[in-house]
């Protein structure tokens, strides 16, 4: 009963079936090679991508081009394949080889998982989910463009002028004096790497010590911090969905194929320039 349960077999019965279902709807790949069928739905499929080009639908005449289109386009295609054109042609094979994958695709769209996958999902992947950290804080800056006996003395006259409770503009700069709801990464961004580790250790509400960037030198005021957290799964449930098809995708593709694998004998033989390292 297990494995009735079990998610990737289902996702092999669902190809299995899409296989068979594309022979069902394409009865000329099984059939008669000499018939050349153009039914309702092959003449609806081409109005329809008329009116996609032109935004309108096709008259008669127009209808009566794309028919004689599409039987010219089969039976010079079916001469080809009786020719065996299509045999070592690279950009054939790769496109055979899209179509193949788009149909396994389509085993996992038609899956819809559940509440608990990807719940599953969210906690063996959390690196892929889980939200920055957050600051709001104050800062003085310091440059430190000047000999450094007088930085020193500057960062020290500044420091207990802050512990002292008196305010300090600091030197002029581009930098915002004050940052809201920041996340690390941009805090990292404007700062520098690694800025937001001075952040996590900084107190709340009291001024830090000294603090390097790529700029300078800092005093900073942190207000609040939230740290980085993984969302509940309702908040990013449609991310979790679209990151676990991707993944059950590569699954199923991988499943799909190890089984087609084994219905073929495969020979790779060895080249003269690999027998010849093989002897050296």
């Amino acid at each position: 009963m297990k494995l009735i349960k079990e998610p990737l077999l289902h996702f092999l019965m669902i190809g299995a079936a899409l296989f068979a279902l594309y022979a069902w709807v394409n009865p000329e790949s099984l059939g008669d090679d000499t018939q050349i069928l153009v039914d309702a739905g092959r003449i609806n499929q081409l109005q329809e991508n008329f009116h996609r080009t032109w935004n309108r639908p096709p008259n008669s005449n127009e209808l009566q081009e794309l028919i004689d289109g599409f039987v010219i386009e089969e039976i010079l295609y079916r001469q080809a394949l009786a020719m065996g054109l299509d045999k070592d042609d690279s950009l054939i094979r790769r496109r055979l080889r899209q179509k193949m994958e788009f149909i396994t695709a389509d085993a996992v769209a038609l899956y819809e998982a559940s509440d608990d996958e990807l719940q599953t999902y969210l906690d063996e992947n959390p690196e892929s989910f889980t939200r920055d950290a957050v600051y709001s804080f104050e800062q003085i800056y310091i440059s430190t463009d000047r000999p450094s006996a007088e930085l020193q003395s500057a960062v020290a006259e500044i420091e207990k002028s802050l512990h002292s409770g008196v305010d300090v503009p600091g030197d002029t700069s581009l930098l915002p004096q004050s940052f809201q709801q920041v996340a690390a990464f941009e805090v990292n961004r404007t700062f520098g790497s690694g800025f937001t580790r001075a952040l996590d250790q900084a107190p709340i509400k009291q001024w830090s010590k000294p603090v390097s960037s790529d700029y300078g030198i800092h005093f900073v005021r942190l207000q609040a911090r939230q740290s980085a957290q993984l969302p509940a799964l309702a908040d990013v449930r449609a991310a979790v969905e679209r990151e676990w098809q991707n993944a059950k995708n590569q699954e199923v593709k991988a499943a799909l194929l190890n089984d087609l694998k084994s219905g073929y004998r495969i020979v790779i033989e060895s080249t003269p320039q690999a027998q010849q390292k093989g002897n050296i």
